[in-house]
């Protein structure tokens, strides 16, 4: 395994482990922040990422520039919110994973300064596919059902989101190459294993990211219209003709038209809203310093990441997260080129999702994905160093003008057609 690899699997095993630690084995409840395999994975990949080289890299320029400097100033942010944080010990806690997700942050864009964006991009998807595709096999063979669908000791929200973003890969993959068996079996599997969760948000981010998809494609009327029919058929036999694609219509009857519209069921969210805007007022300029929502008692997070940027850091908070979204959401609108629309689709399929379930740490594929986004229009639009393509042109110069020297030479010591000439 190269190098190269290694850390495009760092990276994935970054978004994908979540806070999982030895404790959950050992069953304790302590902490042990040195020894959970997130810190380890994004210390492998700054080794890796930061390892000297000998030779000039890739220039941030633009909107990647911008972007990177506006994210980690979100992030700095509220680890500095730390300081009038009402709880030291909780804030210190989630301190250290927004330093987590920077440092990933900073480690991305060395590796494509080094590696290239849309290496790194490939890398990155591949290895979160596999894994994808492992968690796919473990939910069908376990599942029971009945209740809602999650694996290795996930929640259903997170494991619904996993299988949105390998969703929208195959959406990615028919809109690139046309149709083919194996993207179509993974796009049916995948959303279907999204309706056995049960995630309402995870919905949501589904059908926000394919609309991204579609949207930086430009894909013509006609074709989505033979595309939607063909999702159509392909969810209806297998809705109609499998015992899954049964128990998924029943999970979405279930969650979706019964406890969202008949019954207006939120699971507590409104509640946890108006708490969160209610401690934003009552410091609405900086706010109540990191992890002060759990400090005051009402919950563990609002559960909305625009929220809680106001909650924990006031309009502040709130301006410096509107920054960080905003150079990947002009990019959607811009739409240019092709090149960075699958990661363009998981980062607002990521950011719907992000509005209903989880904190800062839990919403780190927005940024990772925002960012990489930006790296890969960067390199499209040429970000390469000019110190970069000057060494190139001066090899591949320097290398025709050898290959010329070589050809006068040689044809200076060809022999005539008639033979060799004679001596004067």
């Amino acid at each position: 395994m190269s190098t190269a690899t290694l850390a495009y699997w760092g990276l994935a095993l970054f978004l994908l482990v979540g806070r999982w630690s030895i404790a959950r084995i050992t069953g304790s409840d302590a902490s042990y922040a040195l020894i959970e395999p997130r810190f380890w994975f994004v210390l492998a990949l700054c080794a890796i990422a930061f390892a000297p080289i000998h030779r000039p890299l890739a220039r941030l320029r633009g909107g990647a520039l911008e972007g990177c400097i506006a994210m980690l100033a979100f992030l700095g942010y509220h680890v500095i919110s730390v300081a009038w944080a009402p709880d030291l010990s909780m804030a210190s806690t989630k301190a250290f994973e927004l330093v987590l997700v920077a440092v990933a942050i900073g480690a991305l864009v060395r590796l494509t300064q080094v590696l290239g964006a849309d290496q790194v991009a490939a890398g990155l998807w591949r290895a979160l596919v596999v894994v994808f595709s492992i968690f796919a096999v473990v939910a069908l063979v376990g599942n029971q059902g009945g209740s809602r669908l999650a694996v290795l000791g996930g929640g259903p929200n997170v494991f619904g989101r996993n299988m949105a973003l390998l969703g929208l890969f195959c959406v990615h993959t028919l809109l690139r190459g046309g149709l083919r068996p194996v993207p179509i079996a993974g796009l049916g599997v995948a959303g279907v294993l999204v309706l056995l969760t049960g995630s309402r948000g995870a919905m949501l981010a589904s059908a926000v990211g394919t609309v991204v998809l579609l949207w930086v494609h430009r894909v013509r009327p006609s074709r989505l219209l033979w595309l939607a029919l063909g999702a159509t058929v392909v969810l209806g036999l297998v809705a109609a003709y499998t015992d899954v694609g049964e128990a998924a219509v029943k999970m979405f009857r279930e969650r979706v038209i019964r406890l969202t519209f008949e019954r207006e069921y939120d699971s507590g969210r409104s509640a946890i809203f108006d708490n969160a805007i209610a401690l934003g007022w009552s410091a609405p300029v900086y706010g109540d310093g990191l992890a002060g929502f759990a400090a005051r008692g009402y919950f563990v997070y609002p559960h909305n990441i625009v929220l809680e940027a106001f909650a924990e850091g006031g309009f502040v908070g709130v301006g410096v997260l509107a920054a960080a979204l905003w150079f990947p959401l002009r990019a959607i609108v811009r739409r240019w080129g092709r090149v960075h629309a699958l990661e363009l689709a998981a980062f607002a399929a990521l950011l719907a999702s992000a509005q209903f379930s989880g904190d800062f740490y839990d919403s780190r594929g927005v940024l990772v994905f925002g960012m990489l986004a930006l790296l890969r229009e960067n390199a499209a639009r040429g970000g390469a160093n000019p110190s970069v393509l000057a060494t190139v042109s001066g090899r591949a110069t320097g290398a025709r003008a050898a290959t010329t020297a070589q050809g006068c030479r040689t044809q200076d010591s060809a022999p005539p057609a008639g033979g060799f000439p004679h001596a004067p």
